[in-house]
């Protein structure tokens, strides 16, 4: 069986945003799920596969919170500000 276009799309986002550290980019490639999930682009087992993904990572991921933390010690701002 071929896997979803849209989820096979959102699973290398996911990949990207982790191997980056990205909080925004992790929750950008939520914030699509959730809209493919809401469009009957996904079932319900791959959206919560893309929430593992990104969510549950930020929440559970000890090198990814690590960084996070010395990111905060460290001054970084965690998401960039837009001017506009």
């Amino acid at each position: 069986m071929n896997e979803n276009r849209i989820l096979e799309q959102l699973k290398r986002e996911a990949l990207y945003a982790q191997r980056s550290f990205s909080t925004e980019l992790l929750y950008q490639t939520y914030g699509k799920a959730q809209m493919a999930r809401q469009l009957e682009v996904l079932t319900q087992s791959e959206f919560m596969e893309i929430n593992h993904m990104t969510v549950y990572f930020m929440n559970t991921d000890r090198e990814y919170i690590r960084n996070c933390n010395r990111n905060f010690r460290e001054g970084k701002v965690l998401t960039q500000q837009r001017e506009g």
